[in-house]
């Protein structure tokens, strides 16, 4: 404000200077309004940014703002004591700059361990000579007068670098919320403090532009980056208004870096946490003062300012965007618990979000580019860590609501065998065996398949002396163990459903199941059934009749517990020529070839020796159809399908064709011939292995 915006009027006229002013508040403002918004609809807590941040999105994307969020207000510090400094130097020249920062800074570090209350009482004699050194500013002006330009301006930089300049004279609209802890009514103290803050810096920065252009040529604002000092009515004034400024933004900074540590450390986001935590009688966190204190030292010490200075512009604005972004989401998914009492129009938060990420690159592409890798960087190392504490945040919300909107989008699309990929369901009967055959479930549906398991639970509805008791303790019991399953897939990164329903015979719930999911938003498309434990050949049949009529394909799977998968590398595929189910069968072995990193041969069976070349020459055709590498194997055996099947190749997995009607004896017959696990597959409409 001082020493540079007389400088951006010089270099790019009036007209400009307002456009900066008016574009870089519109940012701020739109910040203040996301903030104001999101504070009456939440309890903030300690922490200002970090706390609205992490109640939006969650403990990890709080932390990756909160860390270099809280370096930046500690190092921010340094910047301003040093600027105080230099404006010292200035006047009494004589004096030592580092002596006179070392002595600032632990006059700072006295009042902020102190107390917060002393800290900011002290900003009222400061508040006081700011307004002294504006009011001695607007009363003097140079010897002559000159005619305010709107579009005058030496330009000797462009427009963008101009505004660079300037933008991080309105970065400060955090300032307040950083105290939210200590705040009696922070719903109320931080949208009036902040919307006051910002109308009246924006007021003041127009006024001081009109009377610079009024008072002093282009020249002599490019040249003389402190003639507001030397046009002030009374210089001393100008000066301590100067000071008082720096001063005024170091003690802000001071006080607020240590209440985001402590709001850090209650969630054990950083090492040390419980120490950070820590707060003494007071209320006052000693240890994160003096961890600060610290830190702005080394700072000072090292007088490495001028090159991370960009690179804490871009934390401010990543964390401003942040705040934004926290408020448009909320606004847009459409949850009842977003309430706020403060509302503000949508396009007010999605201005400030690309708002800021635009001013971000505009800067400084590099530093940005830093500082986004950054907070990712810090994101993903909190989400390995797993953090446990519970936080309320709307990611799962806007992840449900992204899939709502897509999930309306293609349901008004048609259907094409193209997309299909495995989305089984998978009734459960022995859960023993279910938790065996997990990893071969796995096979066939990852990467990006879907899972749905469910368990029918018999009850006579008529019987009322049945103990219900009984029957919720037995549901609860197996609603556990599918939980276990469910976490065991998640830690593949499956998706995963689960469904419990009682029933009054094992086809009528599986047909019901079966009835309800043809619906949802992501419909099983293949039911997977484990034989072994299908030994009702009319049950079976029933639920694989009840599976065609609903459209699903049938994968039926014999597990061979001796063998069981062997070494998870080679699989026969039995091809018979006009099969209706080569669809299923083909894709199915593509992607246990693919998640096995194995191999697979395409078996026919040919009843006559002069068969044998139209075979081949028809499984040659069928591999460039299906569009697999030409060294897949292919063997045709002479014979009945019964006798050849023990001159097989040997492999780790069957897969054959469905008969019409489940033949168990013939199931039972391929499974003891092929010594084998083995897999029956039978096509619906939805597959297509040459789309």
């Amino acid at each position: 404000m001082y020493l540079r915006l007389g400088w951006v009027v010089g270099q790019v006229g009036l007209g400009f200077a307002i456009s900066i002013i008016i574009f870089s508040n519109m940012i701020t403002l739109a910040t203040a309004l996301s903030m104001s918004s999101i504070v009456t609809n939440i309890r903030i807590g300690t922490g200002g940014a970090y706390s609205i941040i992490t109640k939006s999105l969650g403990l990890e994307a709080g932390g990756a703002i909160g860390i270099p969020l809280y370096l930046s207000q500690a190092i921010s510090v340094a910047f301003y004591i040093t600027g105080f400094s230099e404006c010292w130097i200035s006047v009494f020249k004589m004096h030592n700059p580092i002596l006179v920062s070392l002595i600032a800074w632990m006059c700072i570090l006295i009042v902020s361990y102190i107390s917060a209350k002393l800290a900011f009482r002290l900003q009222y004699f400061i508040m006081a000579l700011v307004l002294m050194s504006l009011f001695s500013i607007f009363l003097g002006g140079g010897n002559h007068f000159v005619a305010a330009s709107l579009g005058g301006g030496l330009r000797l930089e462009n427009f963008w670098v101009v505004f660079a300049v300037f933008f991080p004279a309105v970065t400060g609209v955090l300032a307040g919320a950083s105290m939210s802890g200590e705040l009696i009514d922070p719903k109320k103290s931080i949208p009036k403090g902040t919307l006051w803050a910002v109308g009246m810096t924006f007021i003041i920065y127009t006024s001081l532009a009109v009377w610079f252009s009024r008072n002093a040529s282009a020249q002599e604002l490019v040249e003389n980056t402190s003639i507001v000092i030397e046009l002030g009515k009374w210089k001393g004034l100008v000066v301590a208004g100067i000071m008082g400024a720096t001063l005024s933004s170091a003690i802000a900074m001071f006080v607020g870096a240590p209440r985001t540590l402590v709001a850090l450390g209650k969630h054990s986001i950083v090492p040390l946490s419980n120490s950070f935590a820590r707060v003494n009688k007071k209320g006052e966190p000693t240890t994160s003062i003096l961890l600060t204190s610290l830190l702005v030292l080394l700072t000072l010490l090292l007088g490495t300012l001028n090159k991370v200075a960009s690179l804490l512009t871009m934390i401010f604005l990543i964390t401003y965007g942040m705040i934004n972004l926290s408020v448009f989401i909320e606004q847009s998914i459409g949850i009842t618990s977003f309430r706020p009492t403060f509302r503000i129009p949508r396009i007010v938060s999605f201005i400030g979000s690309i708002g800021c990420l635009i001013v971000m690159f505009l800067i400084n592409v590099k530093f940005s580019i830093m500082a986004l890798s950054l907070v990712i960087a810090i994101y993903v190392l909190l989400l390995r860590r797993e953090i446990k504490i519970h936080s309320p945040d709307v990611r799962s919300g806007l992840l449900i609501f992204l899939a709502e909107k897509f999930a309306k989008m293609a349901a008004r699309l048609p259907y094409h065998p193209k997309i299909w990929k495995p989305n089984v369901l998978v009734p459960v009967e022995d859960m023993d065996l279910l938790f065996k055959v997990i990893p071969f479930i796995e096979t066939i549906v990852a990467p990006e398949g879907r899972i749905h398991f469910f368990k029918v639970i018999e009850r006579d509805f008529g019987d009322e002396n049945q103990d219900l008791q009984t029957y919720s303790s037995y549901k609860d019991e197996i609603r556990e163990r599918l939980n276990q399953v469910v976490s065991i897939m998640l830690e593949k990164d499956l998706y995963v459903e689960t469904s419990v329903v009682e029933a009054a015979n094992l086809t009528a719930g599986s047909v019901t199941i079966m009835q309800a999911v043809k619906d949802m938003f992501f419909p099983p498309n293949t039911l997977f059934c484990l034989m072994d434990t299908m030994t009702d050949e009319h049950y079976l049949t029933r639920i694989m009749s009840a599976a065609s009529n609903e459209g699903l394909g049938i994968i039926a799977f014999r597990f061979h517990t001796e063998h069981q998968l062997g070494e998870g590398g080679i699989i026969n595929l039995w091809i018979r020529q006009g099969s209706p189910n080569i669809d299923l069968a083909v894709l199915v072995a593509l992607q246990i070839q693919k998640n096995w990193n194995g191999e697979f041969r395409l078996v026919q069976a040919v009843t006559e020796e002069k068969e044998v070349e139209e075979a081949y020459l028809y499984l040659d055709k069928l591999k460039k159809l299906i569009r697999v590498p030409q060294e897949v194997k292919t063997k045709v055996l002479v014979g009945h399908f019964r006798n050849v099947l023990k001159e097989v190749p040997p492999a780790d997995v069957n897969i054959f064709g469905m008969p019409d009607k489940p033949d168990l004896s013939l199931v039972k017959e391929v499974f003891e011939a092929v010594q084998t696990s083995v897999l029956f597959l039978r096509d619906s409409e939805h597959e297509s292995a040459i789309a």
